[in-house]
């Protein structure tokens, strides 16, 4: 039996894809089995161990291996439940699939950032994934967000005590997010008592790094405009570096991270005087 679904593919483009329903792949040697499911990311972006494991009739647990190994050959990012294509050079994944890589870390920090919003305090969040997760576990209290997020501002509307200041610009489709000339002379006049935000990169030598330099631009104009800088950032982003550079850690006031960052590079990290938080 063949049924049509909606698939996003890398580039965030929705198409409709038939899927056999019924009839399992046969038995497929490991490496065969991990060719196939390269070609299932190129076609739909997305896959899922359970879905994985009735295609291909072996247990979860097998193809929990396929993707340790794909990912640890640069193939792949495993998310929660599953994986998505790993496009080292090319553009950054969509927001939608980027929300599901490391899932439970974003889950953990942007639980605890949430808890040290203030009453009556003025935040700003950038549109990364970690502040979305942030934005969620924010309370119905009577605070100002200033954000770039069309995302984050969707999910802040339903709180009611919550004033939403979203800055407009030029919206990019994969972040979700304004960025642009217009963006950056919003915020000029404007004051913030904390800023969070993420990155693509982060390591003592080069500081943060961003992808791209119209994030990048605002990012730094928005800094320029608050009292502390907090980057949320999961562990598996330490060492990464990208295009552009946006602050030295020394600049930062908190580093928010969970509890996978190498126990050498935490007492590197605090010798050179950073503020690091490590949440479980």
């Amino acid at each position: 039996m063949l049924s049509k679904e909606l698939h996003m593919d890398y580039r965030g483009q929705v198409k409709l894809v038939e899927i056999n329903t019924t009839k399992k792949v046969e038995s497929l040697a490991g490496n065969d089995r991990k060719k196939e499911i390269l070609n299932l990311l190129e076609d739909v972006g997305v896959v899922r161990v359970s879905e994985l494991s009735k295609r291909f009739g072996v247990t979860e647990e097998t193809i929990r291996r396929d993707l340790e190994r794909l990912e640890s050959e640069g193939m792949l990012l495993r998310t929660h439940g599953g994986a998505v294509l790993n496009r080292k050079e090319g553009p950054e994944l969509p927001v939608l699939q980027r929300e599901l890589i490391q899932l439970d870390a974003k889950k953990a920090i942007g639980e605890y950032a949430a808890s040290i919003v203030k009453d009556g305090e003025v935040i700003a969040l950038d549109a990364s994934t970690t502040c979305l997760q942030m934005a969620k576990n924010l309370p119905n209290k009577e605070i100002t967000v200033i954000t770039y997020s069309v995302a984050i501002a969707y999910e802040l509307v339903k709180k009611n005590n919550i004033q939403i200041f979203l800055i407009g610009g030029y919206l990019d489709r994969h972040s979700l997010g304004n960025t642009g000339s217009p963006a950056e002379k919003m915020v000029e006049g404007y004051h913030a008592d904390k800023f969070f935000f993420s990155c693509q990169g982060f390591d003592l030598q080069r500081g943060v790094s961003e992808p791209y330099e119209a994030h990048a631009q605002l990012k730094k104009n928005i800094a320029d405009i608050s009292d502390q800088l907090i980057l949320l950032a999961d562990s598996s982003k330490f060492q990464r570096k990208s295009l552009v550079r946006l602050i030295g850690l020394e600049e930062i006031h908190m580093v928010v991270t969970d509890n996978n960052m190498p126990p050498e590079a935490l007492k590197e990290m605090e010798s050179s005087n950073v503020n690091m938080v490590i949440v479980h």
